[in-house]
């Protein structure tokens, strides 16, 4: 009876071990990390920090009011915004050329701001309104992917809305309202607008459905971004959310969202990158890899300035891979009690782990001088074992609890696993 209520005590302590949330900053970039975090509370800080665009080539002629950019099909598709024509154009990834041009014959273009993708679909929101900040007529253009594949010309579907919290329309003058937008993605079931408030330099977050209707705009969370957005692309599966924007003065940047929970998507990880770029007008974005994102700008000729309009890359590598890192982690993680863990290419070679102890487990051995060895999540060795049998039992007790990666060495072999304590 003893040996029974000490087994259930037992199991009751492991259990909450293994299950206990903390709550903090869980992002190895930020200089507040805490690596024992299992819950994203927002709450972490970046350095300043700043990119290099690299240009890829100056936009097309057509293109020199280019106002949004998403990749498809191996090609950059971008619009012109207000005046411009009813068309997307599709641009070749390398060089400067306009490969297929697709007209919407049911749109006109009032003022086209951004372009965003889901599997089947292409949204382009006629949405800007900095003009005098009191459009009646706002809304975006749902065109099926399928009838871009068969042609040249295609009609879309029309989703029209207001914004819930605007309730004057009257005149504002040129901009001179926080109810402009240029920003928007498609994230599961809905459509998500990023305002771009000249008033106060806050974004605010609004939903929608992607069904063609009449909506109100529900208004969600705002973020004070101290800049005009211009432009948003959404990583689904990484959840991570990039915009784009500049400042009073022309300065661009753009501004990372990620770990987020559902549609909470200012309550998460939120840092801003400045772009080496002088005087830009910032417009659209995209995500080509998940640590590539590509933007344009639109041509600027003011006070004896003149930038042509371009297309840019941005390796954001050195800000998101630290945070990439964890999401491997805990794809691992969540079957790491009692269950194999190894990579599609070794086989040979996979741990099982708990709060105390790290099991090594290996078909063979090739040499007598078969090790292991684990590294924190800043790199530092903190552990190594020789390996003599099959079955290897490490003492990991006295480790923080973290992230840890473990290098298995066997002869020419080697592997490296991730596991959390």
């Amino acid at each position: 009876m003893k040996n029974f209520l000490f087994l259930i005590l037992f199991l009751k302590g492991f259990i909450f071990t293994a299950t206990a949330q903390l709550s903090g900053c869980p992002d190895p970039a930020a200089i507040n990390y805490d690596s024992t975090a299992t819950i994203n509370d927002g709450s972490c800080l970046y350095n300043n920090a700043i990119i290099n665009p690299k240009t890829k080539y100056n936009l097309n002629s057509l293109l020199n009011e280019s106002s949004g950019l998403i990749w498809w099909k191996n090609l950059f598709w971008t619009h012109d915004d207000s005046g411009g024509q009813p068309v997307i154009y599709a641009m070749n990834s390398s060089v400067s050329t306009i490969q297929r041009t697709v007209t919407v014959t049911n749109a006109t273009n009032v003022d086209w701001e951004d372009i965003a993708q889901d599997k089947s679909f292409i949204y382009v929101g006629d949405f800007g309104n900095n003009a005098n900040g009191n459009r009646t007529d706002l809304k975006i253009y749902k065109i099926a992917k399928a009838d871009i594949n068969a042609g040249n010309s295609v009609t879309a579907q029309v989703i029209n809305f207001s914004y819930s919290d605007q309730t004057d329309f009257s005149a504002k003058g040129s901009n001179n309202t926080n109810f402009d937008c240029e920003a928007l993605i498609a994230y599961g079931d809905s459509l998500y607008l990023f305002s771009k408030d000249w008033l106060d330099f806050k974004t605010r977050l609004y939903s929608l459905p992607k069904k063609a209707g009449t909506y109100s705009a529900t208004k969600l969370s705002e973020l004070d971004i101290h800049g005009l957005i211009t432009g948003a692309d959404v990583l689904s599966n990484e959840k991570v959310i990039v915009l784009s924007g500049y400042n009073s003065l022309l300065s661009p940047f753009i501004y990372l969202l990620y770990d987020f929970t559902g549609n909470h998507f200012f309550d998460a990880n939120k840092r801003k990158v400045s772009l080496n770029e002088g005087f830009t007008q910032t417009e659209g974005i995209c995500a080509k890899t998940t640590t590539s994102f590509f933007i344009t700008n639109e041509r600027y000729s003011k006070l004896g300035i003149t930038t042509p309009a371009k297309l840019q890359q941005l390796n954001v590598s050195s800000f998101l891979n630290p945070y990439y890192s964890t999401l491997d982690s805990t794809k691992a993680s969540k079957n790491i009690f009692n269950s194999k863990i190894h990579t599609k290419e070794n086989k040979w070679a996979y741990i099982t782990t708990n709060s105390n102890f790290l099991q090594v487990h290996t078909t063979s051995l090739s040499d007598k001088n078969a090790s292991i060895q684990i590294y924190d999540a800043k790199g530092i060795a903190v552990l190594k074992r020789n390996m003599t049998s099959s079955l290897t039992s490490i003492d990991i007790s006295e480790l923080s609890q973290g992230i840890y990666h473990a290098k298995i060495y066997s002869g020419k072999k080697q592997i490296s696993l991730k596991f959390i304590k």
